[in-house]
């Protein structure tokens, strides 16, 4: 089970801002994730495709699509910021 935690407009792509996933063993790095999200969640992966958010893995940024996702984790889709 992972933490999968969405913030700024990619909330309003998903059923909650943040939720609990059991994730078959196949999701094993994010870019597999990506394509589980894909699957099942075809809005919120539409946007995150559009978006291109960061992501962190247990408060740390990644940006290897190769970094492993393990039971326990948090996962975070941070989208870009903008304002003044």
């Amino acid at each position: 089970m992972i933490r999968l935690v969405l913030l700024g407009r990619l909330r309003d792509h998903a059923s909650a801002s943040h939720s609990e996933l059991a994730l078959p063993d196949t999701v094993q790095t994010l870019s597999s994730l990506h394509s589980w999200l894909g699957a099942h969640e075809p809005a919120l992966a539409e946007a995150l495709q559009t978006v291109k958010p960061r992501v962190a893995v247990n408060r740390s940024l990644v940006r290897d699509q190769t970094h492993p996702i393990r039971d326990g984790d948090e996962v975070a889709f941070l989208p870009p910021m903008s304002g003044g």
